[in-house]
C-alpha cells in the first residue's frame, strides 16, 4: 500500500472537525516528504482544510456548507503540542467554569509553557500567558485552584466569601497526596497571599497545617482580601482580612 493511501486511511480514523498535525500520521516519522505531498493533495481536493501551519482538519458538512472546528476543539489544540500538554485554561474562563462568576469572557486565557501571544480564530480570541510552573497533566487542577486563590479579590461579579467556600469544597475533595502537592506548588511558585489562603482553607477543613506552609509566611504581615471575618473564624490566626 502506498504512503498516500496510508495517509488517507489514517485520516479516515480522525473524527471530522478534530485538528491534527503531521505527527498524528504514522508514516510521517519515516517519510515526511511523501506525507506532506499526500496532505497537499487532500487539501487541493478540499478533503482536508488547513487550520494553521502544520495543522489540519477534516471538515464537517453542515446545512450551509463546510463547518469549522468548534471553539472547544480550537482551545484543545492550543493546549497540546505534538501530543503533549503545554497549557491549561485560566483567568475568567476558568472562574466562570467553576461557578465563581457569571461573566462569559470574549477572550480565553491559557497559561502555557511558552511565550505570550494573542490569536484570533473568528468565533473566539485566545490569549496565552507564561505558566508559573512546568505543566503536567497531574498538576493542572491544582494550578487552577491556586490561580483562583491568587486572583480571589479581582474576580468580577463575585463574592469573596462565596468564592472561598467554593474553593474549600474543591480542596475537601482532593486526596491527601494532592493536598500535599498543592501546598508544595503554592510554596514554590505563588505569592504569600495565595499561600495564606491555602492555610485558611486548610484550617476551615480542620486539616493538618504543613509546617513549611506556616514557616513560609511573615507572621506580622496582614493580608487583605475582603472577606467577612465572622464567617471565617480562623482568619485572625492567618492575619487575613
Amino acid at each position: 500500500m502506498s504512503i498516500a493511501q496510508n495517509v488517507q486511511n489514517s485520516i479516515l480514523a480522525i473524527p471530522a472537525g478534530q485538528i491534527f498535525g503531521y505527527h498524528a500520521l504514522p508514516d510521517y516519522a519515516c517519510s515526511p516528504g511523501a506525507v506532506i505531498k499526500a496532505i497537499s493533495r487532500l487539501i487541493a481536493d478540499r478533503r482536508l482544510i488547513r487550520f494553521s501551519k502544520g495543522r489540519f482538519y477534516v471538515p464537517k458538512k453542515g446545512l450551509i456548507g463546510l463547518c469549522k472546528p468548534s471553539d472547544g476543539e480550537i482551545v484543545r489544540t492550543m493546549l497540546y503540542k505534538d501530543g503533549r500538554l503545554r497549557g491549561y485554561v485560566t483567568g475568567l474562563s476558568l472562574y466562570n467554569r467553576l461557578g465563581l462568576t457569571d461573566q462569559v469572557p470574549k477572550t480565553i486565557t491559557l497559561a502555557v509553557n511558552g511565550g505570550r501571544q494573542v490569536k484570533e480564530f473568528g468565533t473566539i480570541r485566545i490569549k496565552t500567558v507564561v505558566a508559573r510552573v512546568p505543566i503536567k497533566e497531574q498538576n493542572v487542577k491544582l494550578l487552577q485552584y491556586l490561580d483562583v486563590l491568587k486572583d480571589i479579590r479581582n474576580i468580577p461579579d463575585s463574592d469573596v466569601d462565596q468564592s472561598l467556600e467554593t474553593m474549600c469544597r474543591k480542596i475537601s475533595k482532593l486526596s491527601d497526596g494532592e493536598r500535599k502537592h498543592l501546598v508544595t506548588l503554592a510554596g514554590e511558585y505563588y505569592n504569600p497571599r495565595t499561600r495564606v489562603l491555602v492555610g485558611l482553607l486548610f484550617s476551615r477543613l480542620e486539616l493538618p497545617i504543613p509546617e513549611n506552609l506556616a514557616l513560609s509566611l511573615n507572621p506580622v504581615t496582614t493580608y487583605t482580601v475582603g472577606l467577612d471575618a465572622e464567617k471565617w473564624p480562623a482568619a485572625r490566626q492567618w492575619n487575613v482580612r
